[in-house]
């Protein structure tokens, strides 16, 4: 217990957090691009990550894109990242060699062509399922994109996979191919099933 005329740190300071700030509550201010910024004591933070890249992703070396290190990500294979950059350059060359352009916006463009608007989920109502069309959220229209393209590359047979991955991205960029055509299914499903939106 402090004696008569010394100082009580516990009285005289104000609640500190544990990086020594004020205990002021932080103001989260939401920006037009989706990203957040913290501000407390007057002083404004850097605006978070794009939160529909994932958490903790950094640009790829060699674009420098957070889209193409997510997609590198999810080629990956039993943690064998350098094997799936390896797949993911080469086929990134070959469309560069195709199409004589460069590749990353063939790349981005292809992902956007492959985002479902809609799709449908299984919802038990009253003892029946219903197939009932939602919208699709901006983060995981980028995931089933990626993991449609995914799926079709592994479903090809019988050649290298950075030359499958490549077509596959090439046909999505054209709008054809299978990816496409899944999506353009779901969406069909999605319409056919329009009256239990309600539901939703």
């Amino acid at each position: 217990m402090p004696k008569p005329g010394e100082n009580d740190d516990s009285q005289q300071n104000p609640i500190q957090g544990e990086d020594g700030a004020d205990g002021a509550a932080a103001e989260v201010i939401h920006n037009e691009d989706g990203s957040i910024t913290l501000a407390q004591s007057g002083v404004t933070a850097g605006p978070a990550p794009l939160r529909w890249t994932g958490v903790g992703i950094k640009p790829d070396a060699r674009y420098g894109s957070l889209m193409v290190s997510k997609f590198i990500n999810c080629l990956m294979w039993d943690g064998k990242k350098s094997v799936a950059e390896g797949v993911f350059y080469d086929a990134m060359a070959q469309i560069a060699d195709k199409l004589k352009s460069d590749p990353l916006p063939v790349f981005e463009q292809a992902i956007e062509n492959a985002k479902p608007l809609v799709e449908v989920r299984s919802k038990r109502i009253g003892g029946a399922n219903y197939q009932v069309p939602i919208e699709v959220n901006r983060r995981r229209q980028q995931t089933l994109a990626v993991r449609w393209v995914l799926e079709a590359v592994r479903a090809r047979k019988g050649r290298p996979t950075a030359e499958k991955l490549a077509q596959e991205l090439v046909d999505c960029y054209n709008k054809t191919g299978t990816t496409i055509q899944k999506r353009e299914n779901t969406h069909r499903m999605a319409e056919a099933n329009k009256a239990f939106s309600h539901f939703a």
